[in-house]
């Protein structure tokens, strides 16, 4: 009897990690084939085979449709890049047949080209299904990205380069389906809210004649934070087709996937919701973020200024460097700039001289080495080092000439965090630092210097929180975080809505500085109702519908969290 899960050990995580392998629950596989396998006579494909879960699963199915073992061992194939991955596939199906099972092949998938030869009819099988590989962009590179790139552009979808290697995969996979065949695959969440991922979400709508898209509020791999989603698609050429959006607790909820199902928001062919997310369009809060724009009380970022990321140094271990280090190398203090490199070094609504001298107090490292165009011997003995430690041969500073010299450096008017926690938080940058590319730089040209303090003030309003929510990404382990193109998009308070209630706002400032610095999330949630009563008072505004359509998405965040968490725990029990 072989091992529910084969590659959970210590020793092979690292192994996993780099093939993007994360092995499936039985929890979510079972409601995936009971779904996805309707016929005793259906072929099927799972392209990233894994354990083989999904395939004796589906043998399972198969022999309860009716099939015979000889039928059950000819419909199904598998393929996977591991070696091992594919034996263990060959003998777990072996096992559950009770006949030889060879329709395995050890590939990347993105090396078979779609779909006859390999798996019987030209036209392709019933069903793909399974768990595809899930590699982060920064590491899906050389041939298996060249050639995952030309398997989506044949399809007509053009990914960028910040597509991870699942999109790629959930294109391809597509492509082995035959007319009407259906797609069940287990996936990031990246699917559902991301920019890069809007061409395959459209891809999808036009391809299937009815897609569902199931979500979760607890995270269902045990201690792994990356949240996924169920992809059921159905009636492959018969797009543009329905969409069906619907969240469930944990996978134990699935039991009868087709009655849960029947609960789905529905949008019909051409209503296309920027995110498909549970929710994110019905709820009487987006309502009136959209009314309070309308009416010129919020504005898109972009309208006020612009959001980029910080100084890339290519070795903060080497440019930012604490008081004390800087002191031993005899580095000059005119080509020392303070800057920030961690979220938490701008704990309140805006930094100060004052921050900055508690931070270098504490030893952190805070000062970016910016040497000018006449070297001191000091520092010419410093680059000497960093030549010596490799750090010249790094790509950011190989590629820029002299290796030395960090560029990009600005002092912004504000910055938002990257990743957030309880809320982004919009602080004002009144000492005039720099950052890393772990803050968000905020310029604020259409924001009157005058209006900037009570301005970021006015962002902690249930509003532009709730458009944080909406416009950013979740991620694993309960954090938001937003792109600057995604900060761009943010909606907050008009410069003219911020002059009509200056003062008050100014009143409010410690208020909301102290809810920030204390970290304590009741504390802030008073402070923006305060905010809130300012902004939208005697407005007729629902603020608190807004409030709850924020707190439901990031009580959703933090389920996850939670869930993610307590299963790793419980995991190294």
């Amino acid at each position: 009897m072989l091992p529910p899960i084969v590659t959970s050990t210590p020793e092979q995580w690292h192994q996993r990690k780099s093939l993007g392998a994360f092995y499936s629950p039985q929890t979510l596989v079972d409601p995936l084939v009971a779904w996805a396998v309707t016929g005793a006579d259906q072929s099927v494909l799972d392209p990233s085979c894994g354990d083989g879960v999904f395939l004796e699963a589906t043998a399972r199915r198969l022999r309860d449709l009716g099939a015979d073992p000889e039928r059950t061992a000819s419909l199904l194939h598998a393929v996977d890049l591991n070696p091992d991955a594919a034996r263990i596939t060959r003998d777990r199906l072996a096992s559950r047949i009770g006949l030889p099972f060879e329709n395995v092949r050890v590939a990347s998938f993105f090396s078979l080209p779609p779909p006859g030869f390999l798996f019987g009819p030209p036209e392709g099988v019933d069903v793909v299904i399974g768990n595809p590989p899930y590699i982060r962009y920064q590491e899906f590179a050389g041939g298996s990205r060249l050639e995952a790139l030309e398997r989506a552009s044949d399809a007509g979808v053009r990914l960028t380069r910040l597509a991870s290697s699942w999109a790629h995969f959930v294109v391809h996979a597509g492509a082995f389906l035959r007319p009407k065949g259906r797609l069940a695959l287990i996936l990031p969440a990246e699917l559902i809210h991301t920019t890069y991922a809007a061409p395959l979400r459209e891809h999808l709508r036009c391809s299937f004649e009815e897609i569902h898209i199931v979500s979760f509020r607890q995270a269902v791999f045990p201690g792994v934070q990356e949240e996924v989603v169920l992809l059921l698609a159905a009636g492959k050429g018969k797009g543009p087709g329905r969409l069906g959006l619907i969240e469930v607790e944990t996978g134990a909820d699935l039991a009868d996937l087709g009655d849960v199902l029947m609960g789905a928001e529905v949008f019909a062919p051409g209503e296309a919701p920027q995110k498909w997310i549970p929710g994110y369009t019905d709820h009487p809060g987006v309502i009136t973020l959209e009314h309070l724009r309308s009416r010129g009380f919020l504005s898109p970022l972009a309208d006020l200024g612009k959001a980029n990321i910080g100084f890339v140094s290519g070795a903060n271990e080497y440019f930012v460097l604490g008081p004390e280090e800087a002191a031993h190398w005899c580095l000059p203090e005119s080509s020392l700039r303070p800057a920030l490199i961690r979220a938490r070094q701008i704990p309140g609504l805006q930094i100060t001289s004052a921050d900055i001298a508690l931070v270098k107090s504490r030893g952190e490292r805070c000062l970016l080495w910016l040497p000018g165009e006449r070297l001191t011997s000091a520092e010419q003995t410093y680059i000497q080092r960093g030549e010596d430690l490799g750090y010249a041969r790094r790509y950011k500073c190989r590629v820029r000439s002299p290796w030395f010299r960090v560029p990009g450096v600005m002092a912004p008017e504000a910055f938002l965090t990257y990743m957030s926690d309880v809320v982004p938080r919009l602080c004002l940058n009144r000492a005039r630092v720099v950052s890393s590319n772990t803050l968000l730089n905020i310029r604020l040209s259409g924001v009157p210097a005058a209006l900037r303090r009570p301005f970021v003030t006015a962002f902690y309003n249930s509003a532009t929180l709730l458009s944080c929510e909406r416009v950013g990404r979740s991620y694993g382990g309960g954090v938001l975080k937003l792109e600057p193109r995604e900060a761009d998009r943010i909606l907050i308070p008009s410069p003219s809505l911020v002059a009509r209630h200056k003062e008050s706002l100014m009143g409010l400032t410690a208020k909301v500085d102290a809810a920030l610095r204390g970290g304590r999330e009741g504390c802030l949630e008073a402070a923006v109702e305060a905010v809130d009563a300012i902004l939208f008072a005697g407005g007729r505004i629902a603020h608190g519908e807004m409030a709850s359509a924020r707190v439901s998405l990031h009580e959703r965040r933090q389920s996850r969290a939670a869930s993610s968490r307590n299963g790793h725990k419980n995991r190294g029990a």
